[in-house]
């Protein structure tokens, strides 16, 4: 009964200890997650581990027992580099007595090792020895022998690489047991344990494969040419108004700024007709983009006679040739409300006064005047 229950209570303090050590571990010692850069990822021990064995012991002949013992031990082991460990390791032994030889023969302690590991301590298997000192408790028969005792143990073993964070241990240790004093002979006990060894706070290397050079390709930016179809100052790709007539000024859009006047050059008609002759109709083709693609461009068109005939005809004459040009455009494409028909008759001549026939049919003609809505 006694020897269950101290077997239960190591390993649950093992358990307890493993627990706390790991939720007070600091950030540095925390699992690095997974990368997508990584290339391989290789576990490392913590600073602090634990490891909870049985034994069976050898017991000296001298004890007056059956040579067979078992025990449990939990150790508590502190890293100090790869090859060195610290480790503090309470224990729990059973001599047997034997159905004959009554009550069976208890020992409590525990040992503080210096443990030495070959080939350091991430290898598949890693061996190891160990030496150090420690204190028993020796609880046998008859009372007057029970006392505690200086031990030292020396030692040699091995533990696996730790798979799913918990690595198998196996070790062999020979203890003097110092019972009858330091100058007298004591009792010498063979230890084969086995169990499993728990490291704390694991951390995962991660190697960080070299990125491959990246060759830079510069996009070059080529200019596109630069082309105004219409003349007027303002280049196709940011001509808001195209299509504007030679002559006209227009705004930062390409757009024609109301209040200008220009005479349709070619234009004209014959005496006391209203026909328009086929040299206009070439200039007139030529400005109907003008309207098509400006849909808020709004011209008077004012027609004008020559000094030859009454008045009131030559009104009559003018307001029919501007009618004549409006309704041209009109058939072409061009919105009936971006175009207005006034007459002017010969109320305003550019000759005055006439001394040929060239004179008189450069005052009979059209003009373009650029009007608000």
């Amino acid at each position: 009964m006694r020897k269950g229950l101290f077997i239960g209570a190591l390993v649950m303090s093992g358990a307890a200890y493993a627990q706390d050590t790991a939720g007070t571990l600091p950030p540095s010692m925390e699992s690095a997650g997974p990368s997508s850069s990584a290339s391989a990822e290789t576990p490392d021990g913590g600073t602090n581990y634990i490891a909870v064995l049985g034994s069976y012991i050898r017991a000296d002949k001298d004890r007056g027992t059956t040579h067979n013992g078992y025990g449990a031990s939990l150790v508590l082991g502190h890293v100090l580099n790869e090859n060195l460990a610290l480790e503090v390791a309470p224990s729990f032994t059973l001599y047997e007595h034997g159905k004959n030889k009554g009550t069976d023969y208890y020992q409590e302690g525990g040992t503080v090792d210096l443990r030495v590991n070959f080939l350091g301590r991430n290898e598949p298997i890693s061996p190891f020895l160990l030496g150090g000192i420690g204190g028993v408790y020796d609880d046998m028969l008859p009372r007057s022998e029970k006392k505690a005792a200086f031990i030292v143990d020396g030692g040699a073993g091995f533990v696996t690489q730790p798979f799913y964070g918990v690595a198998l241990r196996a070790e062999a240790r020979y203890l003097y047991d110092f019972h009858n004093g330091l100058s007298n002979a004591g009792f010498g006990d063979i230890r084969g344990s086995i169990g499993f060894e728990i490291p704390l706070g694991i951390v995962n290397k991660i190697v960080v494969a070299a990125p491959e050079p990246v060759t830079m390709v510069t996009a070059k930016e080529v200019p596109r040419p630069w082309i105004d179809t219409d003349g007027d100052g303002v280049d196709d790709e940011h001509d808001k108004c195209p299509g504007t007539p030679k002559g006209l000024k227009v705004d930062a859009d390409g757009c024609v700024i109301p209040g200008q006047v220009i005479v349709l050059r070619g234009v004209t008609f014959e005496f006391n007709k209203t026909r328009i002759q086929p040299n206009a109709a070439a200039v007139l083709d030529s400005i109907l983009p003008a309207f098509t693609g400006q849909a808020n461009l709004h011209v008077e068109i004012a027609g004008h006679t020559d000094s030859v005939g009454k008045p009131q005809y030559n009104q009559k004459l003018s307001q029919s040739r501007a009618d004549a040009v409006r309704n041209y455009l009109i058939g072409l494409g061009a919105l009936p409300e971006q175009l207005r028909a006034v007459g002017y008759g010969k109320s305003q001549l550019l000759i005055n006064p006439e001394k040929s026939e060239a004179d008189r049919e450069l005052n009979r003609r059209v003009e373009f005047r650029v009007v608000e809505k």
